[in-house]
């Protein structure tokens, strides 16, 4: 017996060493290929410094290898010099100078995830999606993030030009926005939105989320919340430890929340709840998501779904599930570099796509599965971003509205107007309301109106300095005036409801800020009554979490 422990002993000591000899091995021929390429890049780096026809900014051409080096990876693998770091502390200290745009590379295009709510681009009409063709007339094609961001941001008072792009009608459009101090307010608005529902909007997640949310649920449980809707939407992300810490207040201790896998798919980083919920489980949940959910609400949202602990309600999220670390470089610059993806406790990743050089790669990646199990049974949707248990449609394009909104002139309207009003309430009984409002926008211009007004303005401009006595030409732009007229008019008539409420709810910010804009915007919105239709049936909200079953579609109209 001794002999046979003795005998499996000395094999499992040469098991181990070759192993280890393998795998020092392998470590060896990684650093020679690491020292090779390096001299290579040296030898090139070297002989342009020296040999060069003219005489090279060092410090710029260093700069610009590393971020040529970068462009063919993700956008969140990223080169920070001096002046960048900057841009490392605003997530956790919440405050900045600038114009409140999250913003994004994609597909080359600098493109607008979401304004911060109150910021001065929410005030100016930029939405999601737009993108960002040139700041104060430099073009952003080809322009690193961090570059964008640092000419956007500046101090307080000064003025940016942001030409901005529609993605729907390719318009083009320069917007004047002025600096301000730029507070991250995580929680702007929290209230009862039924006796026994609650309501909390989260836009961010900093160091201070959690305590906030916290301090929240305890106000609206003692305002008598049975129940509790958690809005997400448009919320970019932020801290993952923020997130995690949010979802100890909801779910039990030690339950799975997120793992991190890094190149080889072995797991980094296990976390697991290790609080006490704040939230009793029998305080029910809708969570609300849409597509510019994104990274740590995406977290929240999934795991959420993953444990059975709340319904989501929305479209289908942004899909942003790369991790990354910062590596200081020296005591001016670091690296911060993807090196794992989040995964949630179903086994889904969030991550939509990749954006990494494919040629770069040293092996073919293998293809994630997109079908996964939450704790309860049902069937729910991997292959990046969350997919909502409910899904709601928007299927309304309302042109004049966004028109109007893209250039600020709800707001401007609410802010030129009001000495002749006293409170909201006696703004929403004014019957002249749409009226005085058309009166406005027609008299200032706003945006041109309708798409073609201001194109159709260049062009008579440039024929009539051809041939100002054409009277063809003159009779020709006479009927496409008159039939443009007609058609703003008949466009108001149209979208009339839908204007009416945004305007009001304009009204209702200026008189009563966030609290005043939630409390009027929330009675219609499609999602919050969705919600609320959930969680005062408890038979209904049950059979979400419970049946696999198909999803089903909503169709919303605004």
């Amino acid at each position: 017996m001794i002999k046979q422990f003795k005998r499996l002993s000395f094999v499992c000591l040469v098991v181990a060493i070759s192993f280890f000899g393998l795998l020092r091995s392998q470590q060896l021929d990684i650093y020679r290929e690491i020292a090779r390429s390096q001299q290579q890049i040296m030898t090139v780096y070297k002989y342009l410094v020296t040999e060069y026809i003219h005489e090279l900014d060092i410090p710029q051409l260093t700069s610009k290898m590393i971020n040529s080096m970068l462009e063919n990876f993700d956008p969140y693998t990223e080169y920070y010099e001096e002046k960048d770091l900057e841009d490392l502390n605003i997530k956790t200290s919440g405050e900045f100078s600038g114009v409140g745009l999250q913003i994004y590379m994609y597909e080359g295009q600098l493109t607008v995830v979401g304004p911060i709510e109150g910021s001065p681009a929410f005030r100016a009409g930029i939405f999601t999606g737009d993108q960002i063709t040139h700041i104060d007339g430099v073009a952003t094609d080809g322009m690193e993030l961090k570059d964008a961001t640092n000419l956007i941001r500046g101090e307080k008072g000064t003025d940016v030009v942001l030409t901005i792009k529609k993605p729907i009608t390719d318009a083009v459009y320069d917007y004047t926005i002025n600096r301000d101090i730029i507070a991250i307010k995580d929680i702007p608005y929290y209230g009862m939105v039924n006796p026994s529902v609650g309501y909390l909007r989260i836009t961010n997640f900093s160091e201070n989320t959690p305590k906030e949310t916290a301090n929240a649920f305890l106000s609206l449980m003692d305002q008598g919340a049975e129940n509790l809707i958690i809005d997400l939407r448009d919320n970019p992300g932020g801290l993952l430890s923020s997130s995690l810490d949010m979802l100890d207040l909801m779910l039990p201790k030690g339950l799975d929340l997120v793992s991190t896998k890094g190149r080889t798919g072995r797991v980094l980083k296990d976390y697991k709840s290790i609080n006490r919920t704040l939230l009793s489980e029998d305080i029910d949940i809708t969570v609300l998501i849409n597509e510019a959910s994104a990274s740590a609400s995406e977290i929240v949202a999934g795991v959420l779904q993953d444990h059975d602990r709340a319904v989501i309600v929305g479209s289908q999220s942004f899909g942003k599930g790369l991790v990354q670390s910062v590596i200081a470089i020296d005591n001016s610059s670091a690296l911060k570099i993807t090196n794992s993806k989040y995964y949630i406790p179903s086994g889904r990743g969030i991550q939509k796509r990749e954006y990494i050089d494919e040629d770069l790669l040293s092996a073919e990646r293998t293809i994630e599965d997109s079908l996964f199990t939450t704790k309860g049974g049902r069937k729910v949707r991997g292959g990046g971003g969350i997919t909502p248990d409910i899904l709601i449609e928007n299927n309304e394009q309302y042109p004049l509205a966004n028109a109007i909104y893209r250039d600020g002139g709800f707001f401007r309207f609410a802010q030129e107007t009001s000495d002749q009003y006293t409170s909201f309430e006696e703004v929403s009984n004014d019957p002249d309301l749409m009226s005085k409002f058309a009166d406005f926008i027609k008299e200032n211009e706003i945006a041109g109106y309708v798409d073609g007004e201001n194109e159709l303005e260049k062009a008579k401009e440039k024929l009539v300095k051809e041939d100002n006595k054409n009277i063809f030409l003159n009779n020709a732009f006479s009927v496409i005036e008159n039939q443009i007229k007609k058609s703003q008019s008949a466009m108001l008539e149209t979208e009339k409801d839908f204007i009416e409420k945004m305007l009001l709810g304009w009204f209702a910010f200026y008189y009563e800020g966030d609290k005043g804009r939630y409390k009027f915007i929330l009675q219609d919105d499609k999602a919050v009554q969705k919600s609320l239709e959930i969680l005062l049936d408890d038979k209904l909200y049950t059979s979400i979490l419970s049946a696999p079953e198909e999803q089903q579609i909503v169709s919303v109209e605004n």
